[in-house]
């Protein structure tokens, strides 16, 4: 009986709060087919903001009724547990405007693809986010993980960030001011709604090589051909995580559906119904058996969200 109660009263405070938005609302959506490994449950409700005024919205009603959130882009570096998100989740696939803004600027809202905005550049003349086309995610998760390559990083081409805080409020954030290293930055809490890039001019059919040379690479050496979350540990202090998984013996390892993937042992691999719960198990023995053999524990790089 408590348990209804608590329902009711949480449904009657997700009601209350998103009284008013003009976008689009689902409820009970299934979160698994918005992500790259297309595994976990359903939100118990998801909003698609088409404009930076929906978003302040959106977190101004959040933060009064304190209610939990998670923000979706592309879903590339997440696992959803299989009874999935309770509270809202925010998808910015309608913030996906790219323009040219200068002679080597280029504006871009948070919900963009990052490839397809190192895509522009290309066909813009300009060069720095080449490594951007190996990495499947949105543009704001790429600025708030500082996504990239060893030698590349996001945060060094960025002039601006437009950030919706937690408490509603469009700041306007100096990458300067922000602290960016490895797979992480001190940006405060809340939605990236936009960002300019500062570049530079290079002629587009050497832009062009350098993309398909990463590209190229990116297919040799990842399993693009299934449904992956891309890298689950981040790279320890020494070597590569998956070098270490490899040493340790467990690619190709196998529960159910999921895999520990042949090609890249950092990669976890859907082979079409694998369930959360076989993704978590892989994890927890790849972090185990590398512990023992090796002596240490592996960071996670991808995001998890929702309950078992």
């Amino acid at each position: 009986m408590i348990a209804m109660i608590e329902k009711e009263n949480k449904s009657t405070a997700l009601e209350a709060a998103l009284e008013g938005f003009p976008g689009e609302i689902r409820w009970q959506e299934a979160i698994a087919p918005y992500t790259s490994l297309k595994v976990g449950g359903p939100a118990e409700v998801m909003v698609f903001p088409a404009s930076v005024e929906e978003v302040v919205f959106l977190m101004q009603r959040i933060s009064e009724h304190a209610l939990p959130y998670f923000l979706l882009g592309n879903g590339s570096n997440l696992i959803v547990k299989s009874r999935g998100f309770k509270g809202i989740v925010l998808h910015l696939k309608h913030l996906n405007r790219i323009e040219l803004i200068g002679i080597d600027d280029i504006f871009v809202e948070g919900g963009a693809s990052f490839p397809k905005l190192a895509a522009f550049a290309m066909e813009h003349h300009l060069s720095g986010l080449e490594f951007a086309v190996g990495i499947p995610g949105s543009v704001g998760g790429a600025i708030a993980m500082n996504a990239g390559i060893p030698g590349q990083e996001t945060g060094a081409w960025l002039v601006n960030i437009s950030l919706v805080d937690e408490s509603g409020d469009l700041r306007e954030i100096n990458p300067k001011t922000i602290a960016f290293s490895y797979r992480k930055t001190t940006l405060p809490k809340g939605v990236i709604v936009s960002a300019a890039f500062r570049l530079t001019p290079r002629p587009s059919d050497e832009v062009e090589l350098s993309l398909k040379s990463l590209m190229k690479k990116r297919r040799e050496s990842q399993p693009l051909q299934f449904a992956n979350c891309g890298s689950v540990f981040k790279n320890p202090a020494e070597g590569f995580a998956g070098e270490w998984i490899e040493k340790a013996g467990l690619k190709g390892l196998r529960i159910g559906d999921a895999e520990i993937s042949e090609k890249h042992g950092n990669f976890i691999i859907n082979h079409g119904s694998a369930t959360a719960e076989e993704v978590l198990a892989l994890i927890k023995k790849m972090q185990e058996t590398v512990k023992d053999r090796f002596g240490f524990v592996l960071e996670l790089e991808v995001k998890m969200i929702g309950s078992d």
